[in-house]
């Protein structure tokens, strides 16, 4: 999309000659992302809207930062206890940037819980050859699972409490325009919602509209530490 400015009007006006051809020079497709994947702020925006790409160069931000503070998990000063809220508090927020537009499936939940695991036993030196039990490790600290599911539910009570009609309102509980596409579908945002949870949206945004008491925000914590 192309804007041009007249004299006459100070606001940009759409020139759809101007588009048409735009879209079609190479140069102006590359910067677009027409076609391909674009990063807006750190963020992976591929052109089918799937979350895979995104959550992946998450994790790899991730052991990045690990390895950068090797330093700090060889050291024998350091409590395990404390290792574990170090590793909650800088490596975490940069994993789940962005988790409350994530849509989860089996593969990519793997993928998460392998990695925390991964980063539990190096930072506390827990050899495989041990065989020590991942619920063992798991007992005192928190999820990294937990964290998203908090992210997402906490995102969604925001939304869906709000007194105003905005957009991002109208695009999480609007319904969409249009057929379905052929072959197996596609797993959908609120499918997670549903699933972790057990009730419908319609309870939940009922729910999430009870601001009398912390009801919500109960429930945002029961669900997201649920074993």
């Amino acid at each position: 999309m192309v804007l041009s400015f007249h004299n006459r009007h100070p606001s940009p006006v759409i020139s759809p000659q101007l588009t048409k051809a735009s879209r079609n020079s190479p140069t102006v497709r590359g910067r677009a992302g027409l076609g391909s994947n674009v990063c807006y702020w750190g963020k992976h925006c591929p052109s089918d809207a799937m979350c895979t790409q995104e959550i992946k160069s998450r994790l790899a931000m991730g052991r990045e930062r690990m390895a950068q503070l090797n330093t700090l998990w060889r050291s024998r000063a350091i409590s395990n206890p404390l290792k574990a809220r170090l590793i909650q508090a800088l490596i975490w927020p940069i994993v789940t940037y962005g988790a409350n537009a994530w849509t989860l499936n089996k593969e990519l939940t793997g993928n998460i819980e392998a990695f925390e695991m991964q980063c539990y036993r190096r930072s506390m030196k827990v050899p495989y050859t041990e065989h020590v039990t991942n619920e063992t490790i798991l007992e005192r600290v928190k999820r990294l699972l937990a964290s998203v599911k908090s992210h997402k539910l906490k995102h969604f009570g925001h939304t869906a409490s709000a007194r105003h009609i905005s957009l991002a309102k109208d695009i999480m509980l609007g319904p969409i325009q249009g057929k379905r596409r052929q072959g197996g579908q596609r797993k959908q945002w609120s499918d997670d919602l549903r699933e972790w949870t057990g009730l419908t949206i319609p309870d939940l945004v009922h729910l999430a509209q009870d601001r009398a008491t912390a009801t919500y925000r109960k429930f945002v914590h029961a669900v997201a530490n649920a074993r």
